[in-house]
């Protein structure tokens, strides 16, 4: 672990959900935008709903960071003069030590012309106040596992998650009880065989999840990863 980073490999920061923004310099209006998201496609994505909810808008300015230690980096001035926007934007998510986020900041030309200087402040402007509004915190990555028993076990099992920081996605109850559960990366092997113990032998989905990270992890908001 980095000593300068205490925060262990599976966590990371991000922003807690969608958050946007408005203000006005020089009758120019901009409009910042913030979301997590899990990759390149969902930043595309979510920048191509921008220029949808936004047909009349001079620019549409982006910049995203992606995967442990900014696996991906893209950004676009969209027109503006050549890093004026994309470029101010991506350093405002570097500097905050983001990761797994894309920011839009729209722009309607008001008529009067900022200069290079002004845009790079402005567009600085619109990816803070978007990050501000989406709220900066710390997630931490869990793997998805179901957990499967007879009812029999049932009233054991949900005893022995309630004394976990596993989080509870969701229960189906069919021919037996199904835990659909997101648990630390690195969730020590014996307490999950010490649960799966009382069920069938625990099936990973695969897929990785994050959890934000909260005092109380039960009331923990869930952003899929790819």
């Amino acid at each position: 672990m980095d000593p300068k980073n205490p925060r262990s490999p599976d966590e990371y920061k991000s922003v807690a959900g969608y958050g946007e923004a408005e203000f006005i310099i020089e009758k120019s209006r901009f409009i910042g935008y913030a979301l997590p998201v899990s990759s390149e496609e969902e930043a595309r994505a979510f920048i191509a709903e921008l220029r949808e909810l936004h047909p009349q808008a001079t620019h549409v300015c982006s910049a995203w960071i992606i995967g442990a230690g900014g696996l991906a980096m893209r950004f676009s001035d969209d027109g503006e003069p050549s890093g004026t926007a994309g470029v101010p934007m991506l350093e405002v998510l570097k500097k905050e030590g983001l990761t797994d986020i894309v920011c839009g900041v729209v722009r309607y030309f008001g008529g009067v012309k900022l200069g290079a200087g002004g845009l790079i402040r402005a567009y600085t402007r619109g990816a803070v106040v978007a990050l501000e509004a989406a709220r900066v915190t710390t997630w931490t990555r869990h793997r998805a596992l179901t957990l499967t028993c007879d009812y029999t076990f049932q009233g054991a099992v949900s005893h022995q998650l309630e004394h976990t920081d596993w989080l509870l996605d969701d229960t189906v109850y069919d021919d037996k009880v199904h835990y659909h559960l997101f648990i630390p990366a690195d969730a020590e092997p014996s307490a999950v065989e010490q649960i799966a113990g009382q069920t069938e032998r625990p099936r990973s989905t695969g897929a990785r999840s994050a959890i934000k990270e909260e005092n109380n992890p039960r009331s923990a908001r869930r952003l899929s990863l790819c």
